[in-house]
């Protein structure tokens, strides 16, 4: 069923993260940068080649890892190439990543409706020489500043034991912001549906939210300075609250203008806090990496579709939102318990 090739997907593409992040860390993980796209693009392009369920879980799941291996690396490369201003090298590559995530829909959505699902085959012939220029265009040798080569001294296993407390801290703290940050445009994709709203509406409203995310991005890469960074990842959210809470009572442009704040709010700590975890374990960026933006985005994944059901079993959403706002409450309290990474 649909359900069941989602959390296919999602298990592909998050959980298989920290995996990857160890095996970057002990070899040649650069060449995930692009390798693993290059098998997505692949595999991704080719699902409608099939109609075989054995084939498309194998096309998914290789696509899944595929897309998978790309993060840890990329984003620890992203941090090094500015060492200085991390936090604004990580708002620059999360925004890019929802600018892909806003254009791909809409995209893929022409591209099925034009030529069938097999039209995604198109996406292989764009995506190659992609991957190809991006290959030709990373450095042959490590670089000072950009391979961040010295913390593979330790092994990441050992990484992993010595820091397992701020491990599951992070772990934590990230599965709390992905309920809330997931799980509110899904939610309000139900709760309208529900209630027979128009879903042209919903899908503004859901706009609305992804927005305000995709601009706290930028916001965040624009103004956020080092010595802000812990109020940022840790208060700012805090702003998300109220609104997420008030989401059921409101209509309108007031329903609009609360999903665009909270994503607002959510969206300018997302660079910071992937940044908290490169920083709080400096012997694997990598691991860090994956946690905040693999495993954390799995655990709450599965959290939400649990939660959805059991709402929508009840019939009863405005408690969804609720939990959203504590989730964000908690982890705010959370990280006053982590060490200071500086």
């Amino acid at each position: 069923s649909t359900f069941w090739l989602i959390m296919i997907w999602t298990l592909a593409t998050s959980f298989s993260q920290l995996a990857f992040g160890l095996m970057g860390a002990h070899a040649a993980g650069r060449q995930l940068i692009w390798l693993g796209p290059g098998v997505a693009a692949v595999c991704l392009g080719s699902l409608g080649q099939s109609s075989a369920a054995p084939v498309l879980i194998t096309m998914l799941v290789a696509g899944g890892l595929g897309i998978a291996s790309f993060h840890p690396e990329a984003a620890t490369q992203a941090g090094n190439c500015w060492p200085a201003n991390r936090s604004r090298a990580m708002s620059i590559f999360a925004t890019g990543g929802f600018l892909g995530q806003a254009v791909a829909p809409a995209l893929s959505g022409y591209v099925v409706d034009e030529f069938g699902l097999g039209g995604l085959s198109r996406g292989i012939v764009a995506g190659i020489p992609a991957i190809l220029l991006l290959w030709l265009m990373m450095p042959r040798t490590p670089q000072s500043g950009l391979s961040g080569r010295s913390e593979t001294i330790e092994s990441p296993w050992a990484v992993l034991h010595e820091n397992r407390r701020i491990v599951l801290l992070l772990l934590l703290i990230g599965t709390l912001r992905v309920i809330a940050a997931f799980g509110a445009p899904t939610a309000v994709a139900y709760w309208l549906d529900a209630a027979s709203v128009a879903r042209a509406e919903t899908g503004s409203v859901q706009s609305a939210f992804m927005l305000g995310i995709g601009l706290g991005g930028l916001a965040c890469a624009m103004t956020v300075r080092r010595h802000m960074e812990r109020f940022v990842v840790a208060i700012v959210p805090l702003l998300s609250v109220p609104l997420l809470a008030a989401v059921p009572w409101l209509t309108g442009w007031l329903l609009k203008s609360a999903m665009f704040g909270s994503g607002l709010a959510l969206g300018i700590a997302l660079p910071v806090f992937i940044t908290l975890g490169q920083d709080l374990l400096p012997a694997s960026r990598r691991i860090g990496s994956s946690i905040t933006m693999g495993v954390s985005w799995g655990t709450g994944g599965i959290v939400v579709a649990a939660l959805i059901d059991i709402c929508r079993r009840c019939e009863h959403f405005s408690s969804a939102f609720v939990i959203f706002a504590g989730c964000v409450i908690i982890s705010s309290v959370l990280l006053l318990r982590l060490s200071p990474a500086r």
